[in-house]
């Protein structure tokens, strides 16, 4: 008699056990953040307008930090790395510079970096302009105020960018910042 209910309470415990062990294991799954893929293999386009590689990436109209509004047209003919950032976001911050960077020094080979801030969850555009400001970033910095734009791009997580070739076709899409490495690969290999 004594056998069955330490039986039960044996069995009990290694089913809770079991339970406990797998939903550690697909919560760990769940928050690990899988390094992006460093690569970079141009896609061609498929004549699609959209957001997955190979279609050509749709238009929007923005306001860019000096008032003006521009549409993502205007960059046709260029190598364009079109980024949704925010000043609170830290993967934001410290890609920042590395886009300065690769901005200063490949600018003149038909490279445009457009930063499209997420002014709707911003302070105000004047702290938007500081921050820009203070990093001494000279590429466009274009305003979502209302966040039509980031949901139309599907920037869910920040940083999100598109790497787009000179025809306009996007050529890979990444979450998280952007390595210094991806920014190379994309400017040598895209046409």
């Amino acid at each position: 008699m004594k056998t069955k209910p330490l039986l039960m309470i044996l069995v009990l415990t290694a089913l809770i056990g079991i339970g406990v062990w797998t939903s550690q294991k697909e919560s760990h799954s769940v928050h690990e953040n899988p390094k992006p893929t460093e690569s970079f293999q141009p896609v061609n386009g498929n004549g699609q307008t959209g957001l997955k590689p190979g279609n050509t990436l749709p238009d929007a109209a923005l306001t860019s930090l000096e008032g003006k509004t521009v549409s993502l047209k205007e960059f046709r003919g260029k190598k364009v790395i079109l980024n949704f950032w925010a000043t609170w976001c830290p993967p934001c911050r410290k890609e920042m510079p590395d886009m300065q960077k690769m901005y200063s020094r490949h600018k003149d080979d038909q490279l445009e970096i457009v930063a499209i801030n997420l002014r709707y969850t911003e302070k105000s555009t004047e702290a938007v302009s500081d921050y820009v400001e203070h990093r001494k970033a000279s590429f466009p910095v274009l305003l979502d105020r209302e966040g039509k734009v980031s949901k139309k791009f599907q920037a869910v997580s920040l940083p999100t960018s598109y790497l787009i070739d000179s025809n306009g076709v996007v050529q890979k899409k990444i979450i998280g910042a952007l390595s210094p490495s991806l920014m190379s690969e994309f400017i040598k290999r895209s046409k």
